[in-house]
């Protein structure tokens, strides 16, 4: 397997499945607590609509992908999952001004969510090159 293809792709034995189900969980909590309180009760954010735990989740899922060598696409899921949730939820609940459906925040999300997972992705790639080039020299 080539360097490119592996930075794509990840290694052989890359815990892809895990990231795709991480992705799906961190996409459902996110949009469960950012809907507004009367559609889901209790279990709504209490402190209103934050944006830096979410590109904080983005760009920890897409880092967390990197430091464990799966390569872009096996980290994509982990990044854009929480920022996907976040702006379905805007988009669904329709909670910004003017009005943004549920298409238009799908594709928003979408759309930042793998921007930052891939950001995510670049930070943690070059820590863990940069981790693996002092430790080679010492």
């Amino acid at each position: 397997m080539s360097t490119l293809d592996r930075f794509f792709l990840g290694r052989e034995d890359a815990p892809v499945r895990q990231h795709q189900l991480g992705g799906v969980a961190l996409f459902a909590l996110v949009f469960a607590t950012h809907l507004p309180p009367d559609a889901v009760g209790p279990l709504s954010y209490p402190f209103g609509l934050r944006l830096w735990p979410v590109v904080a989740l983005g760009l920890g899922g897409g880092a967390v992908g990197a430091l464990r060598g799966d390569g872009v696409f096996g980290a994509l899921p982990l990044g854009a999952g929480p920022v996907l949730g976040f702006f379905a939820a805007l988009g669904a609940a329709e909670l910004t001004t003017p009005s943004m459906g549920l298409w238009q925040g799908v594709a928003t999300g979408l759309v930042a969510g793998g921007l930052l997972a891939s950001l995510g992705f670049a930070l943690g790639f070059v820590g863990r090159y940069a981790v693996a080039r002092v430790l080679s020299s010492a």
